[in-house]
């Protein structure tokens, strides 16, 4: 995904976006399907292209912002897979826990974004 033409454009661009996202962070496909409060006997589907996020909903809007958590990072490391990853799962002072866990465990899926974006 490193940089989709537009991964907002439709359900199917967000859809592919979140499961290259995740893909690339090496986050499961269980907790990609945490992270997005997407149900996970679903998410088999979503990874095979059988069924695509539906727009004005909560995993809607979560996805969003998983795919912009994504850009950022990207953005921040250069592009550096091993240094995404890497970033995902060290404990960050800023958060006070791993940013995949707090994002998983924790539902502050917006709280890493707001770091990673500078706010």
């Amino acid at each position: 995904m490193d940089q989709l033409s537009d991964p907002f454009a439709s359900p199917e661009s967000l859809s592919h976006a979140v499961v290259q996202a995740g893909e690339m962070l090496g986050i499961e496909r269980a907790e990609v399907a945490s992270i997005i409060n997407f149900m996970c006997e679903g998410t088999r589907a979503l990874y095979e292209d059988r069924v695509v996020l539906e727009p004005n909903t909560e995993t809607w809007r979560r996805a969003e912002l998983f795919v912009r958590l994504y850009q950022a990072l990207s953005e921040k490391m250069g592009g550096d897979r091993a240094k995404m990853v890497h970033w995902l799962g060290t404990e960050n002072p800023a958060l006070g826990g791993e940013p995949l866990v707090v994002m998983e465990d924790q539902g502050r899926l917006e709280d890493v974004l707001a770091l990673l974006e500078g706010h």
